[in-house]
């Protein structure tokens, strides 16, 4: 991980890296990077265990977790991919595995811990074909997941769904079909959120939900602390959402009501937190999330009355809002748990896609910059701590805040007034001071209607 976070001189740091510092009027903004990668944990019965699995298309669901994504275990997963781009997926809980006896010698076991371990069944045939060959059929629920002709025991392969434990001398016999027995979850725990939490470090992604179902506010607080320190700390502009947290501050969303699916299924603000992740991934330094469907949604869990919305977005709230008139749910506003200003941060930093902006600002100077270090090493060069290396970054960030001001995500910069580049004291490294600012969207419509 490259160093980073705020400053105060230029000179204090002691590690190698880039470092930004945001001022509520002269905020950041380099390169537009792809959005849309979410970090999500999941209590599941089925899956590796303490990994993260990256989850870029239906399709990806049964390949790589082995289950169909309408399986009760994904619920927030579903709802992430409604807007995420990718999903990075992480199994907080093991369990014990499935196992069962087929013959002699011959142990199935579940490739995974989890109850879904219990919906495998193993059935052996003789092969129609050549009957000195037996057919080795895996069922999921009753649904063949994988299929081997084999002559001895010892040529069974494992699959996605068992493994298989055989001697030279055992031998399949004939079977209508064995289900294997003993898969339990293991409960999740607190630690498990602390783990996740430790490896999402070494991960790359735009915004962590935090979907944890208990009131327990010291871990909550340890997420906060989370996201804080990757943000100021490392200088990882990522956001992070958890649901009743009133953190006061920029980078951590707080959710504060669930939704109604069309099924029936009840969202409480928990699992809400799953769809608001990606909703925020996804969108651009463009967009804003307010008024934004929450598609599939057809009432707000609970509904709020006009004075608790007015409270709510007063208190740093996320809420969600059904609207009478098309039996739909829509976000109330795209704004974060931010409520204490300061000159520093002005109320501009609540709005969400502000603060997209100056995050994708840090995040893809960042990426730009160790580019382009990377590339000069591999030339056998660096970027020098002279003049030419003042007109290098100033060219390149030059170039990138124009292009964003191209794009609408930033007004009236003037590149030739609003950014420099100087040396820092030690002549190590760069200071660089550019005034931006970003384009709001239009949330609030006043209308003055004369009667003649």
């Amino acid at each position: 991980m490259v160093s980073g976070g705020t400053f105060n001189t230029g000179v204090e740091k002691i590690r190698p890296g880039i470092y930004t510092n945001f001022k509520s009027a002269a905020v950041e903004r380099t390169k537009a990077g792809e959005r849309g990668t979410v970090a999500l944990p999941l209590s599941a019965s089925w899956g590796a265990a303490k990994e993260f699995v990256e989850i870029n298309k239906v399709e990806d669901v049964e390949k790589k977790l082995g289950l169909d994504l309408s399986h009760p275990s994904f619920l927030l997963l579903r709802e992430a991919m409604k807007l995420a781009k990718t999903v990075l997926v992480y199994r907080l809980n093991d369990g014990s595995k499935a196992t069962a006896t087929l013959a002699t010698d011959i142990i199935a076991t579940a490739k995974y811990g989890g109850k879904v371990g219990n919906s495998i069944t193993i059935k052996v045939d003789e092969n129609v074909v050549d009957s000195t060959k037996k057919d080795v059929t895996t069922y999921l629920n009753e649904v063949a997941v994988d299929r081997q002709v084999v002559s001895v025991a010892s040529d069974l392969i494992n699959s996605n769904y068992v493994t298989f434990e055989t001697t030279d001398t055992s031998e399949l016999q004939n079977t209508a079909g064995t289900t294997l027995v003993g898969g339990t979850d293991q409960e999740v725990t607190n630690l498990d959120y602390t783990q996740f939490l430790v490896s999402a470090e070494g991960e790359y992604f735009d915004t962590i939900a935090f979907p944890v179902p208990s009131d327990d506010m010291a871990l909550k607080t340890s997420f906060v602390s989370f996201v804080k320190r990757m943000r100021d700390e490392q200088g990882v502009k990522i956001k992070g959402v958890v649901a009743n947290m009133p953190a006061d501050y920029e980078g951590i969303i707080n959710v504060r009501n669930g939704v109604t699916l069309q099924d029936g299924t009840v969202l409480e603000s928990h699992q809400v937190v799953a769809w608001v992740a990606g909703a925020d991934a996804s969108a651009s330094m463009l967009k804003s999330n307010t008024f934004v469907k929450y598609e599939g949604a057809i009432d707000a869990t609970p509904r709020l009355a006009n004075d608790e919305t007015e409270e709510a977005l007063q208190n740093g709230e996320f809420v969600l809002t059904f609207d009478a008139r098309d039996k739909a749910v829509y976000v109330e506003q795209d704004i974060n748990s931010l409520i204490t200003f300061t000159k520093e941060k002005s109320a501009k930093f609540r709005k969400n896609k502000i603060s997209r902006i100056l995050d994708g600002i840090n995040n893809d100077t960042r990426r730009n910059i160790m580019d382009a270090i990377k590339e000069r090493k591999d030339a056998n060069t660096d970027i020098p701590a002279d003049d030419n290396g003042v007109q290098y970054i100033l060219s390149m960030q030059t170039a990138y805040l124009n292009e964003l001001q191209s794009s609408g995500a930033i007004a009236n910069f003037d590149s030739t007034a609003d950014i420099t580049v100087t040396l820092n004291e030690n002549v190590d490294g760069f200071i660089v001071n550019q005034s931006i600012e970003p384009v709001d969207s239009g949330e609030k419509f006043y209308f003055t209607t004369e009667v003649k």
